[in-house]
C-alpha cells in the first residue's frame, strides 16, 4: 500500500501559492497544461490532516483559498501557462465553476483539523465552505448533491425548475456520508439541513440497492425522475460520456466512501448495500475497470482506482480477500501502472481505515 510519504514525493508540488497535487504529470488530461483540480486539492487537505502533517495542511489550504470563486468554492481546474498557475481561462472549460467533491473533502478536512489541532479558524473556514456547499451544491427539493455551483449560476434556469436537469442530476461519488454527518455536528446554523442531506442520501442509496440487489453497484450519474419522485441511474450521457449510467470512473470510489462511513458510524441503514457489494466483488476474479450495474464487466483489465475502494470495503467488512487486493495494487505499481487518481484513493482509504 502506498504511504503518505511516497504519495507526497510522487504527486505533490510547490508553488508560491502553496502546495498542490499534480494530477496530470503524464499529460493525459485536457488541456495538456492542466496541473491540478479541486478534487486533488481536497485529497491533499484530507490526506495531510489524517497523517497529522499540519505544515502540509496549511500549504494545501493556501492553494485552495487562492483559487476560491465568487460562490466561496474552488474553481475546478488550474493550468500552468507562461510559468503562472491560474484557473483555466478557456471558455469551454467553465473552470471557475465548482465540482462538489473537492469542496466536500476540503470542508471535511478543515473540520477534522479544527478538532485535531484545536484551532478554531480551521473550523470557521470549514463552516464557511459548508455554507457555500449548502447554497450552491444541494438541491433544495431533494436534499441531494447536484453537479456543482454552475447548475444554479450558469444554466439560466430557476434553481428547482424540473427543466434544470443538472440541478436534478447527481454523482454517486459525491455521497460522502461521513462528511454530511460531521457537517451536521459542526455547521450548527445548518445542522438540521445537513442531517436531512445525510438521511436523504441514504434513502437514495437504499433505492439503488432495490434496483440492483444482486450487485449493489452505483451509477456514475443519477437523475431525478419527477414522476416517480426518485433518483435513478441515468440513461446515456448526462455530462461526460455515453456510459454515465454505469459503475465507472466516478462511482468506483463509492465502496470506499460508504465503507468508511459504516466503519465510523455503524449505521445499519447502509449495511445491506455494503453486503451486496461485498458478495459481488468477492465473486470477481478480476476487479474490472468498470461494470454495468447488473455486474457485466466493461473492461478486461483492472486499475488501482477500482481496486482501492474494494480493498477498503473488504477491510471494513472483514473479508479475507483484502490482502490479495493489496498485493494486486502493489503489483500494478511495480508494473508502472500507478497513477494520481488510483494511488490517491488508495492512500486515503488506508489512512482512514487505520485511523479508526
Amino acid at each position: 500500500m502506498i504511504t503518505y510519504t511516497e504519495w507526497r514525493a510522487k504527486y505533490v508540488a510547490t508553488d508560491e501559492n502553496g502546495l498542490y497535487v499534480n494530477y496530470n504529470a503524464q499529460g493525459l488530461s485536457h488541456p495538456k497544461d492542466a496541473i491540478t483540480v479541486s478534487e486533488a486539492s481536497g485529497y491533499g487537505l484530507l490526506a495531510s490532516v489524517l497523517n497529522d502533517q499540519r505544515d502540509d495542511f496549511d500549504q494545501f489550504l493556501l492553494f485552495y483559498n487562492h483559487f476560491e470563486n465568487s460562490q466561496g468554492l474552488m474553481g475546478w481546474q488550474q493550468v500552468k501557462r507562461n510559468g503562472e498557475i491560474l484557473t483555466n481561462p478557456d471558455e469551454d472549460a467553465n473552470a471557475t465553476s465548482s465540482a462538489p467533491d473537492g469542496d466536500l473533502d476540503a470542508a471535511y478536512a478543515l473540520l477534522l483539523a479544527g478538532r485535531k489541532w484545536q484551532h478554531k479558524p480551521y473550523t470557521e473556514r470549514g463552516v464557511k465552505i459548508c455554507a457555500s456547499l449548502w447554497k450552491w451544491c444541494i438541491n433544495k427539493d431533494t436534499f441531494i448533491t447536484n453537479l456543482g455551483d454552475w447548475c444554479l449560476t450558469s444554466t439560466g434556469l430557476q434553481a428547482n425548475a424540473p427543466s434544470n436537469k443538472y440541478n436534478f442530476a447527481s454523482r454517486a461519488s459525491d455521497y460522502m456520508l461521513t462528511h454530511f454527518k460531521l457537517f451536521s455536528e459542526e455547521d450548527t446554523e445548518r445542522a438540521k439541513e445537513w442531517k436531512q442531506v445525510l438521511d436523504s442520501t441514504i434513502a437514495v442509496l437504499q433505492h439503488q440497492l432495490r434496483l440492483h440487489p444482486q450487485t449493489g453497484l452505483l451509477a456514475d450519474f443519477l437523475v431525478y425522475d419527477h414522476s416517480e419522485r426518485c433518483y435513478k441511474p441515468c440513461e446515456g450521457k448526462v455530462l461526460e460520456k455515453d456510459n454515465d449510467g454505469e459503475y465507472n470512473w466516478n462511482s468506483c470510489r463509492a465502496p470506499w466512501r460508504l465503507a468508511v462511513y459504516y466503519l465510523q458510524s455503524r449505521d445499519e441503514r447502509i449495511l445491506p448495500l455494503l453486503q451486496a457489494q461485498l458478495r459481488f466483488f468477492e465473486g470477481q476474479k478480476l476487479i474490472s475497470a468498470g461494470y454495468k450495474l447488473d455486474g457485466t464487466a466493461l473492461a478486461d483489465y483492472s486499475n488501482i482506482a477500482f481496486q482501492a475502494p474494494v480493498w477498503c470495503l473488504f477491510k471494513v467488512m472483514g473479508s479475507s480477500r483484502a490482502s490479495a487486493i493489496a498485493k494486486d495494487m502493489d503489483d500494478m505499481r511495480a508494473w508502472g501502472h500507478g497513477t494520481y487518481y488510483g494511488e490517491s484513493v488508495e492512500m486515503l482509504a488506508a489512512l482512514q481505515v487505520q485511523s479508526c
